[in-house]
């Protein structure tokens, strides 16, 4: 019965590894005892091939001269302490030089660290010349920015959410408990229809963030879609409701092909005409307009309403944001995730998306599409 074989482990996997000050010390006293070693070699053949030494006098008796000492055969022994001298120095010194040069990713490692403990405003800050260090704190520091603004969006968006989501529940529960303690007062119908609606919001707001978290995680099943014939549906299913508001919505769909998910589309094209149309004032105005550009596809909504503050812009497309408060919507049954569900779709399909407050008021969004790919 043979004994198994011994199982080597694999290089870089569990085998030990001097840490990189140590590495760094090691190639400073490498390159300098190399020069050094190569420089007296140098000296020592050149005085070796130019010495010539002195004659000696003949003995007396007739025997033979007495050997003279070469001098370099001296040098070679003097240069030789100089060099182990001079070593043991360049090994104190290269320690040194490495940890001076390792200092600032010593201090990115520090910050990491405080980091990875919840953290998040810290930052490297590191000042200096414009070198590959420094670079690298400051890409650290952007990362750390991103993280940070991210994070603070999920959390907002997380209580948010649970708030919109506990709101119809809370509201169901009231209606019912209100139902059974006074069975006699209650009205069946009247019941019926205040839990219909309470759950269609429920549902609104469930489709809602079904649609936000689908376009964030990517989920594009791209074809060739008409985006003319995607708006023109959308600007149909938003018509009894803008015609009820008295918003008139003017309408030129150029031909425009886009390479996306037509469920994606919808929806996108569906919130931008509606919030248009929601957010306006009787007797406003909505355009709508398609075009195609070099292969690539623009949908431009713009409407009349309040006027927007063009500091403000930017917050709308982020989840739960409203451009008034709740309580001033005029009964709009709105969650505060029509701009991010357009956001999330625009950059889920590569496309560029721009927000412009008018000067009249109201707001223009710009969403240009890149070109549909060839197959």
């Amino acid at each position: 019965m043979t004994a198994p074989a011994a199982v080597r482990p694999r290089a870089g996997v569990g085998t030990p590894s001097l840490p990189i000050r140590a590495r760094l010390t090691l190639i400073y006293f490498g390159s300098f005892l190399v020069v050094a070693v190569a420089l007296l070699s140098c000296v020592y053949l050149l005085m070796r091939n130019l010495a010539t030494p002195p004659v000696a006098p003949v003995a007396p008796g007739g025997g033979p001269p007495p050997v003279a000492a070469s001098p370099a055969s001296g040098l070679f022994q003097a240069s030789a302490i100089a060099l182990a001298v001079c070593g043991v120095i360049a090994l104190g010194a290269g320690r040194l030089m490495a940890g001076r040069a390792l200092a600032p990713v010593n201090r990115v490692t520090a910050t990491a660290a405080r980091i990875a403990a919840g953290n998040l405003h810290q930052r490297v800050g590191l000042a200096g010349p414009d070198d590959d260090v420094k670079r690298l704190a400051d890409t650290v520091d952007g990362m750390l920015s991103r993280l940070e603004a991210a994070f603070e969006a999920q959390r907002r968006f997380a209580a948010n959410a649970s708030h919109e989501l506990l709101t119809p529940l809370a509201t169901s529960r009231a209606i019912l408990e209100v139902a059974a303690a006074h069975p006699e007062r209650c009205d069946m119908s009247e019941l019926t229809s205040k839990l219909l609606a309470v759950n269609e919001r429920g549902e609104r707001i469930v489709e809602a963030l079904l649609t936000l978290a689908w376009a964030d995680y990517g989920g594009v099943e791209r074809r060739d879609v008409d985006l003319a014939a995607v708006v023109g549906e959308a600007v149909e299913r938003a018509g009894a409701e803008a015609e009820a508001r008295g918003v008139s919505v003017r309408v030129r769909l150029g031909a425009a092909r886009v390479d996306g998910d037509p469920v994606l589309l919808g929806r996108l094209a569906d919130n931008l005409v509606v919030n248009a149309v929601r957010h306006n004032h009787p007797g406003g105005l909505v355009e709508v307009s398609s075009v195609d550009s070099g292969g690539a596809a623009t949908l431009t909504v713009s409407n009349t309403g309040a006027a927007v503050a063009p500091g403000t812009v930017g917050q709308l497309f982020e989840p739960f944001v409203r451009l008034r408060p709740r309580t001033q919507q005029d009964g709009v049954p709105g969650q505060g995730l029509g701009m991010a569900i357009i956001r999330a779709v625009a950059q889920a399909h590569g496309a560029g998306l721009t927000a412009t407050a008018n000067p009249e008021g109201g707001l223009t969004v710009c969403v240009r599409f890149p070109g549909p790919t060839r197959r």
